[in-house]
């Protein structure tokens, strides 16, 4: 019995040498993360092809080609349409673009487009991330890869 009570006695001072040591280790590896997370947003280019939803977040320019049925964007310092389309300003200051028949050009810092269609083929140029749902394909960089129905999200 009296070895239990040493055992008791000692497992506070134990733990909290782990929780130290735990806290210290992680204090350590919080500058690797953070240089983790700013390398998944990337800085450059990505193209995508598909059918389905599109969500872009990021600073930049984006172009849209013909055939991407309903555009919401929020955030832009400027859009450029060409062809035929409707032009809608909502009540929260959101712009919707709905059937152009021409390209679509969105420039901004800290912009917010939102893509539903089914022909939808874009170019994302700045820093950002995507998030593509349905079927279709995506190329950043030397990297190629597909869309899926859950959803896949990609940093440029």
């Amino acid at each position: 019995m009296r070895t239990i009570q040493q055992t008791r006695e000692h497992t506070p001072f134990s733990w909290l040498k782990i929780m130290i040591a735990l806290a210290m280790a992680l204090a350590l590896l919080a500058p690797a993360g953070a240089a983790f997370a700013a390398e998944e947003q990337g800085t450059g280019t990505l193209t995508a092809k598909g059918v389905g939803f599109v969500r872009v977040e990021g600073s930049g320019t984006l172009t849209i080609s013909r055939g991407a049925g309903v555009i919401w964007v929020t955030g832009a310092t400027d859009i450029q349409t060409s062809g035929r389309g409707r032009k809608t300003t909502m009540a929260d200051g959101t712009i919707r673009l709905t059937g152009y028949t021409g390209a679509i050009s969105i420039t901004g810092e800290q912009v917010v487009v939102k893509i539903e269609g089914g022909a939808i083929n874009l170019t994302a140029s700045g820093a950002g991330s995507v998030l593509l749902k349905g079927k279709g394909s995506y190329t950043v960089g030397d990297t190629t890869g597909a869309w899926t129905k859950a959803g896949v999200k990609i940093g440029y």
